[in-house]
């Protein structure tokens, strides 16, 4: 009996251990399943992460693309034209910082995404700066806060001005272009300004590999009606990485670089449609400009290296961007009493004009080029209550005194019963 008692224990004890192990060995598998499935899904927010912020980044640099091509496509005119995307981006976005409500929804629809490069001053090379200009008698309206945003955010320089004339905006654009765009504005246009928007930018850089002057001559250039006129065509033959070429049954396209400057690399980018251009504008799509990019060749991958022939040109060209702006669908910012600067203003404010010009001067040792924008800030006008005047007609016979106002003094009393006939006034 005791013997069979013990067999029943010992059994109990084994089946109770087993039944130990059996649930540690189930707790190991669950932990290891779970822990495998957090990583796994780690991993796939990751990458749904990554996939976003690649998704994020396409947008935001084909919002880039669509904003820089707008104006072009906008005033396409058959005519020498000229902007900088880069001037108009800066001025929209510190003009979106006061803005709020619908006029601050129009003009972020319009700016998307879009993101500020920043560029460091090079003296006599390149140039950036942002501006304020605020009446002096309407400063205390402009909050502090704006002027700090654009101050810290944007560098913008901030200024006073009785804006009796448009000299000392002008004398800073100016200055702030390389001395390459002058007298931008009218004097009318700041007579009633509250505050005055300004970006202005400026390039003077030369070619990583020059033409040689030498090698420039009158040649004959096809016009867009069929004509032809002579120009000065430039001339270089070169096997240099710095210079690209991409070409087909369509397009002629070429890239040649500019000297770097503390780190600054720009080039610059020619398009040549084999048909009429206007038409090739307006039906360009921003994926066709990367596909040319994407497949531009080096000279120094052909054999004989590229032999290139470029006019010289030098104009300058004034944006319709107020009317640009308004097709684009910032129409609120214009409207007085619908406009909406409260983030920036204590008094309602709206724009009443917003201007851009750039310049351009490209010759054998590299390329001159400048744009300024200038965004221009009114009060809302007081409208007077109309006003029925009470008629006061003296037609009849009447008498008058006259007397010391301050004494009561009378000095005068008369009568008068019949005037002076017209033409006795004329006579006397």
């Amino acid at each position: 009996m005791q013997e069979k008692k013990e067999i029943k224990i010992k059994f109990k004890t084994f089946i109770i251990l087993l039944i130990i192990i059996l649930l540690i060995i189930t707790g190991i598998i669950t932990i290891i399943t779970i822990k495998q499935k957090n990583n796994n899904m780690f991993s796939a927010n990751k990458e749904t992460n990554t996939n976003k912020n690649n998704i994020s980044n396409y947008q935001e640099e084909k919002s880039n693309e669509n904003f820089a091509m707008q104006f072009l496509k906008l005033e396409n005119n058959k005519q020498n034209l000229i902007y900088s995307p880069l001037s108009i981006k800066y001025a929209l976005k510190m003009l979106n910082e006061g803005a709020n409500g619908n006029t601050k929804a129009q003009i972020e629809k319009v700016i998307g995404n879009l993101n500020l490069s920043k560029y460091n001053n090079i003296e006599n090379v390149l140039s950036l700066a942002n501006g304020i200009y605020i009446k002096d008698t309407y400063s205390n309206n402009i909050k502090e806060s704006f002027k700090n945003i654009l101050s810290e955010k944007y560098n913008a320089e901030i200024n006073y001005d009785p804006f009796n004339n448009a000299t000392n905006v002008n004398n800073w654009i100016e200055n702030k272009t390389l001395g390459i765009i002058k007298n931008m504005l009218d004097d009318t246009l700041v007579q009633d300004a509250k505050m005055i928007l300004i970006n202005a930018l400026a390039i003077d850089m030369e070619w990583k590999e020059e033409f040689n002057e030498n090698d420039t001559y009158g040649e004959n250039f096809s016009l867009e009606n069929g004509t032809k006129k002579q120009v000065g065509m430039m001339h270089k033959k070169t096997t240099s990485d710095t210079t690209s070429y991409y070409k087909d049954e369509n397009i002629t396209a070429l890239s040649m670089d500019l000297k770097e400057y503390d780190g600054n690399n720009l080039e610059f980018i020619a398009i040549m449609p084999e048909n009429n251009l206007e038409e090739y504008i307006n039906t360009l799509a921003n994926q066709e400009i990367n596909n040319i990019l994407n497949n531009l060749t080096p000279a120094s991958n052909e054999k004989s290296g590229l032999d290139i022939s470029i006019p010289r040109f030098s104009y300058d060209y004034n944006l319709k961007l107020k009317s640009d702006l308004i097709n684009m669908g910032i129409t609120d910012a214009f409207t007085p009493e619908v406009a909406d600067f409260s983030n920036m203003s204590k008094s309602e404010l709206y724009v009443s004009d917003a201007l851009h010009k750039a310049d351009i001067d490209f010759t054998e040792k590299g390329i001159k080029a400048a744009a300024a924008t200038v965004i221009i800030t009114k009060e809302n006008a007081i409208l007077e209550e109309p006003t029925n005047p009470i008629e006061i007609k003296l037609d009849k016979p009447f008498m008058y005194i006259i007397k010391d106002k301050n004494s009561g003094e009378i000095w005068f009393i008369g009568t008068v019963y019949e005037p002076n006939s017209w033409q006795e006034d004329i006579n006397s």
